[in-house]
C-alpha cells in the first residue's frame, strides 16, 4: 500500500506504511526536540528524558516495560540527537495495538519517581564517561565544537557530568510534559498494521502543542585546528559546509558520498587503507539539520603516519575537485546505492525510520523504488558541478585530535 500522511485531530502527524507482505511492525515516536535547543540550564536535559521514559508509568514500572517486549519477542530503545529524539519499537504484528498503547503511555504517563530519577542520573553520568573512553566518540564531539564553537549545535548531546549532576527534577519533568506529553509528535509506522485502529488509538493523545524552536545563526568556522586527547592515535577530519539541502542536493551528495568515502571501494578507502596501508578505518559522510549540513572525510591513523596520511588525503580530494568522477564511478555508485535501498526495504525498522527522515528534511515521502529513480536519473556533470561546489578549500575545517601536528609543515611539503 502507499506511504500515507495524515494530521490528526490532535495535531499529532501520522505516517503510514502498511506492508501486507511481512509479519513485523515498526513504530517510531519522533519528537522534535534534542541537544541543540537546550542553554547552559539545562544541558542534557533532552536525553535524561529519553531515559526516564522507560522507568515506569503509572501502572508498569520499568521491569514491567521491559517485559512487556521482552516477553513478545519485541524490542524497544530510543535516542537522542541534536534536533530530535525518537522513542521506537518493533514487535510481531499481532502485539501491534498491544505495543502501541504501552508506547502511548510511556509518552504521557512517565511518573519520573524521585529514586529512579537519581538512579538513572548515575547510570547517564556512566555512560557520558564511557563515551570520553571511546576515541571515536570523543573525537567528534570536538568535531562539533571545532565547526561551530561556542553554538548550541555544537554542544554535547548527554551534556557533562557536571551538567547532568546540576540538572533537577522539576527542570527535567517540565521539559519532559512541554515536549513530549504535549509538544509536536510525529509518529512513522512501518509493516503490517492497520492504519485505522493506529489512528483510532493515538487520536486519545493530548492535543499537540507547537514547540516555536528559535534556531540560532550558525556560524562555521574554517580552518586548521589540532587538538590534544590521550589516545593512541591521531584522528583526522575534513569537513566542509554546505547550504540547506533540496531532494535533488541531497540525492547528488549520496552518489558522490559512495564514491569519495562510504565504501570499500571508494577513493579514499583504496588510496589512504588499501593501496598505502596509513590507516584502518576511513571514511566520509554528510549530515543534515533543519538549516545546515556539513560533509566531512575521517580517518583514524598512528601518530607517525598522520604527516603522510594527511597529505594523501589532501592530494585525493584536490584530484576530486580538479577531474572530477567518471561515469563509471557513477555507475557504480548508483548501483551500490539502489541495492542498499533494496536491503533496507526488507527491514521495518530502517523503513519506519527512513520515513521520519524524510518528513523532517521536507522531502516527498517517496517510496524505495521511486528513490532509486531519482538517483538512476543524475548525470554525471550535474554531479560533476555538485562536487566542484562542495570541495570549497576556502572553507574547509581540518581537525587533528590526538598529538601535536604542524599544519604549516604540511601545506610546505604539499606546496
Amino acid at each position: 500500500m502507499a506511504i500515507q500522511k495524515e494530521v490528526l485531530n490532535n495535531q499529532l502527524v501520522l505516517i503510514s506504511e502498511p506492508i501486507a507482505t511481512v509479519k513485523t511492525v515498526a513504530i517510531g515516536f519522533w519528537f522534535n526536540v534534542g541537544s541543540r535547543f537546550e542553554d547552559d540550564k539545562n544541558r542534557g536535559v533532552s536525553h535524561f528524558v529519553e531515559h526516564m521514559l522507560f522507568k515506569g508509568t503509572s501502572d508498569k514500572n520499568a521491569y514491567d516495560i521491559a517485559c512487556s517486549f521482552d516477553r513478545i519477542g519485541g524490542y524497544i530503545n530510543a535516542f537522542t540527537e541534536r534536533d530530535v529524539t525518537c522513542l521506537h519499537a518493533t514487535v510481531p504484528a499481532k502485539h501491534f495495538e498491544y505495543a502501541l498503547n504501552i508506547l502511548c503511555s510511556m509518552v504521557t504517563d512517565s511518573t519520573f519517581l524521585s529514586e529512579d530519577l537519581e538512579r538513572e542520573r548515575k547510570v547517564i553520568e556512566s555512560e557520558i564517561i564511557t563515551s570520553k573512553d571511546d576515541p571515536e566518540e570523543a573525537a567528534f564531539d570536538e568535531l562539533y565544537a571545532v565547526l561551530w564553537p561556542d553554538q548550541r549545535l555544537s554542544q554535547p548531546i548527554a551534556g557533562t557530568v557536571e551538567q547532568v549532576h546540576a540538572i533537577k527534577r522539576e527542570t527535567i519533568f517540565e521539559w519532559y510534559q512541554r515536549f513530549f506529553a504535549n509538544g509536536e509528535l510525529v509518529v512513522s509506522i512501518s509493516g503490517l498494521f492497520e492504519v485505522n485502529k493506529a489512528a483510532e488509538i493515538l487520536k486519545k493523545l493530548p492535543l499537540r502543542q507547537k514547540n516555536n524552536h528559535k534556531l540560532e545563526n550558525l556560524k562555521w568556522q574554517k580552518g586548521n585546528f589540532c587538538i590534544k586527547a590521550p589516545f593512541l592515535q591521531n584522528q583526522l577530519f575534513a569537513a566542509f559546509p554546505l547550504p540547506k539541502l533540496s531532494p535533488v542536493e541531497y540525492q547528488k551528495l549520496t552518489v558522490l558520498n559512495a564514491i569519495i568515502g562510504d565504501t570499500m571501494s571508494s577513493r579514499l578507502f583504496q588510496r589512504l587503507r588499501e593501496q598505502n596501508g596509513f590507516c584502518y578505518t576511513v571514511y566520509s559522510f554528510f549530515t543534515v539539520f533543519e538549516d545546515t549540513a556539513f560533509w566531512c572525510e575521517y580517518t583514524s591513523v598512528a601518530k607517525k603516519n598522520t604527516r603522510i596520511a594527511a597529505k594523501e588525503l589532501n592530494a585525493e580530494l584536490q584530484n576530486l575537485k580538479n577531474n572530477g568522477v567518471s561515469q563509471d564511478e557513477i555507475n557504480a555508485a548508483k548501483e551500490h546505492i539502489c541495492g542498499e535501498e533494496i536491503i533496507s526495504s526488507e527491514d521495518v525498522e530502517s523503513r519506519m525510520k527512513r520515513l521520519a527522515r524524510l518528513y523532517f528534511m521536507n522531502f516527498d515521502l517517496c517510496t524505495f523504488e521511486e528513490y532509486c529513480e531519482q538517483i538512476n536519473s543524475l548525470q554525471a556533470k550535474e554531479l560533476n558541478e555538485e562536487l566542484s561546489k562542495m570541495l570549497d578549500f576556502s572553507n574547509q575545517a581540518r581537525i587533528i585530535y590526538g598529538g601535536r601536528f604542524d599544519w604549516k609543515k604540511l601545506e610546505k611539503c604539499s606546496n
